[in-house]
């Protein structure tokens, strides 16, 4: 082979030089057009996990609080105070309760047919949700009717926070990289606890 062909035409030859230049183009869009659309997937998935938490806190707000203790709550003999008046402002007549799946902090005891719908009703928000990521608490801040005979004397404020779910974004999946949500809570105050 004689090296002046070479030069004058086999090495410069750049018919391929397009199709590698395309190669590493594409990888960087790709890797961008997945970039929005995981951020895109992202946001939709916090948003319905803030939509789930704010159903499930306005269920919780209407329905049986999830501590037995709350239910059987009596102002009047508790407290010695005459039916119909409003709970002392200082919202020091019960503990603050905690409750998730399994159980209820302050020695609270758990109700787990109040906990069941309030779950299943953030499911239809956000189906990732479950049982485990939910926790309910009721906060006693002096709102109330000693003696109320249509459902609990303590109207708490209820927080409902989910916590633990995770995101798998497309463009790092190859990686095993899983992403953990932010946690999200909302609070209503306890309307008719019935």
């Amino acid at each position: 082979m004689n090296m002046s062909n070479f030069r004058n035409g086999y090495g410069r030859d750049e018919a391929g030089s397009t199709a590698v230049e395309f190669a590493l183009v594409s990888i960087v869009f790709l890797t961008m057009m997945f970039g929005i659309i995981d951020a895109a997937r992202f946001a939709w998935e916090f948003n319905s996990a803030k939509a789930a938490a704010r159903a499930g806190a306005r269920l919780a707000a209407v329905s049986p609080p999830v501590v037995q203790q709350l239910v059987a709550y009596d102002a009047v003999t508790s407290l010695s105070l005459a039916g119909g008046s409003a709970l002392p402002s200082d919202g020091v007549s019960i503990p603050d309760y905690s409750c998730n799946s399994t159980s209820c902090t302050s020695s609270g005891t758990q109700v787990a047919a109040n906990f069941t719908p309030i779950v299943t009703r953030m499911k239809q928000y956000y189906p990732k949700v479950q049982a485990s990521n939910v926790t309910i608490k009721y906060r006693e801040r002096g709102l109330g009717v000693a003696g109320n005979p249509y459902g609990t004397d303590v109207e708490p404020l209820i927080t409902v926070s989910i916590t633990g779910l995770t995101f798998r974004p497309m463009a790092l999946r190859i990686f095993g990289i899983t992403l953990t949500l932010p946690s999200v809570e909302t609070t209503f105050s306890g309307e008719d606890l019935a």
